[in-house]
C-alpha cells in the first residue's frame, strides 16, 4: 500500500477549480503549496491566504526553476494550470500549444525525477468532440478544437511516463458551472443565468448540441476524493467528473433558465457556430470512488442569481469574469513565455539596456 498524501501543490490553484479546491484540501488537513501567476491577483483565494498549512508561490509554471522550487518535499501535484476554453485557446494558437502541451511534458519530468508519487491532470471531455453516443473513458476521442487537442496530447504524453513509481490520474470534466473564488461567466450555465437576470434575454445558438455539467464545488471535489483515495485505485486512470443525470442540450439550459426568470426572452437562433456535441457516461467515478455530485444545475442557476439579486456580481461582461475577454484586453504579454527567462537574467547579471518592459 503507498503512504497518504501530505503535502500537495496545486498548480493554478487561483483559477476557476482552484479556488474550490483549496478549502476542501485544507480542510482535510493537507499541506499545500500552490503555484500561480496570479494574473487575477490573490483575491480568488482571499478566504485561505491566511491559513497556516497553505503556502502561494507566485510565478510561471513553464519556468522549471519556479516548478523545481514549487516541487520540493511535495508528495501529489494536482495540474489545473493553462489557457482554458475554446475561444481563449483560439487568440494565440502558437502560445496555446506552448502553455498547455509543452509546459505540461515539462512539469511532469521534473515532478517524476522529485519524487513525486502521483500526478492528477486536469483535462476536459471537450476531448471527445462530437457524437451522437453517449461517451465513457474507453470511447474514441475525436477533439474538434485547439484546447481539446491540447489536452489530448497532453494526456497521451503523461500516460507513456505514469508507471509503478509514478501514477497518473487524469480527469476530464464535464462543462462547468457555478461559483468559486474565480468565477467565470464564459461558460453556458452561468452565462444565459446572468443574462437572463441583467438583460432579460436568454439568447441559444442552435441548442440541440449535448453537453455535460458539473458544479465547480463538485469538480473540486472529484479530485479531492481522488487524492484521498487508495493510490491503487486511481493510478493510471482516467475518470469522466460528472453525473449521469445532468447530461443537458443547450436548449434544456436556457429553458431551465428561462423557468426561473420567466420575464426573460427566450431567443433561440439557428446559427450555431461550436460543432461540439456529446453525451458522457461517469458511472466509472461512481462505481470506483462512490462519486454523487452535491448540485445539480437548477441549483447551479439559483446560485448565480442570488449572487447577481444581492449584488455580489455586478457586472457578468467585466473581462475579469472570461478568459477570452481577458486576454483580449489585457494582450497576452503576461503570458510571454521569454519574460521569467529575462527576469532572471537581470536579477543575475542586472537589468539589460534592451530589457522589455
Amino acid at each position: 500500500m503507498y503512504p497518504s498524501a501530505r503535502r500537495v501543490l496545486v498548480i493554478g490553484g487561483a483559477g476557476y477549480i482552484g479556488s474550490a479546491l483549496l478549502p476542501k484540501l485544507l480542510g482535510h488537513g493537507y499541506d499545500v503549496r500552490v503555484l500561480d501567476m496570479l494574473m487575477f491577483g490573490d483575491e480568488p483565494i482571499s478566504d485561505v491566504l491566511d491559513h497556516a498549512n497553505l503556502e502561494v508561490l507566485r510565478g510561471d509554471f513553464r519556468d522549471p526553476v519556479a516548478v523545481v522550487s514549487a516541487l520540493r518535499g511535495v508528495d501529489t501535484v494536482v495540474h489545473l494550470g493553462g489557457i482554458v476554453g475554446d475561444p481563449a485557446c483560439s487568440i494565440d494558437e502558437e502560445l496555446t500549444i506552448d502553455v498547455n502541451l509543452t509546459s505540461t511534458l515539462s512539469i511532469a519530468h521534473l515532478a517524476k525525477v522529485s519524487g513525486v508519487r502521483h500526478f492528477i491532470f486536469a483535462s476536459t471531455c471537450s476531448v471527445y468532440g462530437a457524437c451522437d453516443e453517449v461517451l465513457d473513458e474507453r470511447s474514441d476521442v475525436r477533439p474538434v478544437s485547439l484546447y481539446g487537442h491540447t489536452k489530448l496530447a497532453s494526456e497521451r504524453v503523461l500516460q507513456k511516463l505514469s508507471d509503478d513509481t509514478f501514477a497518473v490520474t487524469i480527469v476530464r470534466f464535464a462543462t462547468i458551472y457555478g461559483l468559486s473564488g474565480r468565477t467565470r461567466f464564459d461558460l453556458v450555465v452561468n452565462l444565459l443565468a446572468a443574462k437572463a437576470r441583467i438583460d432579460g434575454e436568454i439568447t441559444i445558438d442552435g441548442g440541440d448540441q449535448w453537453r455535460p455539467f458539473v458544479h465547480v464545488s463538485d469538480a473540486a471535489r472529484a479530485v479531492a476524493d481522488i487524492i484521498e483515495a487508495p493510490l491503487e485505485l486511481v493510478a493510471g486512470e482516467i475518470f469522466n467528473v460528472g453525473s449521469n443525470e445532468q447530461n443537458y442540450t443547450i436548449r434544456q439550459i436556457g429553458e431551465l433558465v428561462h423557468e426561473r426568470v420567466m420575464d426573460a426572452r427566450l431567443v433561440i437562433r439557428d446559427n450555431a457556430s461550436d460543432p461540439r456535441n456529446y453525451r458522457v457516461d461517469f458511472s466509472k467515478l461512481k462505481a470506483i470512488l462512490s462519486f454523487s455530485p452535491e448540485w445539480t444545475v437548477t441549483q447551479g442557476i439559483d446560485q448565480v442569481l442570488e449572487a447577481i439579486s444581492c449584488g455580489d456580481i455586478v457586472d457578468y461582461r467585466d473581462a475579469r469574469y472570461s478568459n477570452v475577454k481577458f486576454l483580449t484586453q489585457t494582450g497576452t504579454n503576461q503570458l510571454d513565455r521569454d519574460r521569467w527567462a529575462r527576469d532572471l537574467i537581470d536579477a543575475l547579471t542586472g537589468p539589460r539596456a534592451d530589457s522589455r518592459p
